[in-house]
């Protein structure tokens, strides 16, 4: 279902914090059963009419994967600094020399995972428990398709709709609240194919497309014909709408030119309470990836996210795991 975005922004403080988000799980979990088909879902297939041809790697790519490892090369931040690089007209830029430290500090970490009864209770604010808070108890997808002896998942990867494409014509005024750009219907299939676990639109609704235990692939590196479904459940995928136009100066068809800033402030705190669910029901700090890294030397790889604002994403990481811990402390001092 599509989840309506609160424009709350502060968490409810009940001494009885834990029945009642506890309570909201269960309720969200049998309505969910309960509920007929949703009036927002489409009624086209988006699953491929035919097998996608095999996809046989040259490399592991810019970031140097070890399949026995089922991880990137290099400690966390490394493996973030890699992972992160922006492009210019599709080409990869040099690894990062500096990520905020709200990322470096946790990615890869057990230690400082908010608790469950808190974000359970922000969720319930902000209208976001149908979706988000009735499977907060369960852990997060493994690789090998779930296989039970497989690393749970490790990245979660940081895509951009990449379109509408405008092609030659300006960037609407009403562009962040624009109701054809921002339409998340779009992005549902009749199929339970959605392209990512989660899409946000510019407002900072999401339209949920798999839950984060359901194993999905959603770059071609993770289709790779070397992995089979060896990568399949290892990677969380979250799309941010975001329109492009061609640029003037390269050939006549492309995407390249994103806006600026290429994100709202609304995506960006909807980005660090995905990373911090699907991190809690990892039980580790997820390390976050730009699809870019991930695709680039493959054929018909990716540019995107395009103008992502790291610091940005990192405010609002901090900010939120700041207030869901004073929640957490009020719940645990009121008797």
């Amino acid at each position: 279902m599509i989840s309506r975005a609160s424009t709350g922004t502060g968490i409810r403080r009940t001494s009885a914090l834990g029945a009642k988000t506890l309570a909201m799980a269960g309720l969200a979990v049998a309505l969910l059963c309960a509920a007929p088909f949703d009036a927002w879902a489409a009624t086209r297939n988006c699953k491929p009419a035919r097998p996608r041809p095999p996809l046989v790697l040259k490399d592991m790519g810019p970031c140097a994967f070890d399949a026995e490892r089922a991880s990137f090369a290099g400690e966390p931040a490394q493996q973030a600094a890699c992972l992160l690089r922006s492009t210019s007209l599709a080409r990869l830029g040099p690894p990062l020399e500096y990520i905020p430290d709200a990322l470096v500090s946790r990615m890869g970490q057990t230690a400082g995972l908010p608790d469950r009864d808190a974000l359970a209770a922000l969720l319930v604010e902000l209208d976001l428990a149908w979706d988000f808070a009735a499977f907060l108890w369960q852990p997060a997808s493994r690789a090998r398709d779930n296989d039970p002896a497989a690393p749970t998942a490790r990245y979660l990867v940081i895509h951009d709709t990449s379109g509408p494409n405008l092609g030659g014509r300006p960037w609407p005024p009403d562009l962040d609240a624009n109701p054809k750009i921002n339409n998340l219907a779009r992005f549902r299939c009749s199929d339970n194919w959605e392209r990512a676990h989660v899409v946000i639109n510019r407002p900072g609704t999401m339209l949920l497309g798999h839950d984060f235990a359901v194993p999905w692939r959603a770059t071609k590196f993770e289709r790779a014909t070397a992995f089979g479904t060896a990568l399949k459940g290892l990677f969380l995928h979250v799309e941010m709408i975001q329109p492009r136009r061609h640029a003037a100066q390269v050939r006549r068809r492309n995407d390249f030119q994103a806006p600026m800033p290429g994100f709202t402030p609304e995506q960006y705190e909807r980005l660090a309470l995905l990373y911090v669910i699907a991190s809690v029901r990892a039980g580790n700090w997820l390390i976050p990836a730009f699809h870019a890294p991930i695709d680039n030397h493959i054929g018909g790889g990716h540019d995107d996210p395009r103008n992502f604002d790291l610091e940005a994403f990192a405010q609002s990481l901090d900010g939120l795991v700041e207030r869901l811990r004073e929640a957490s402390d009020f719940a645990a001092i009121v008797p």
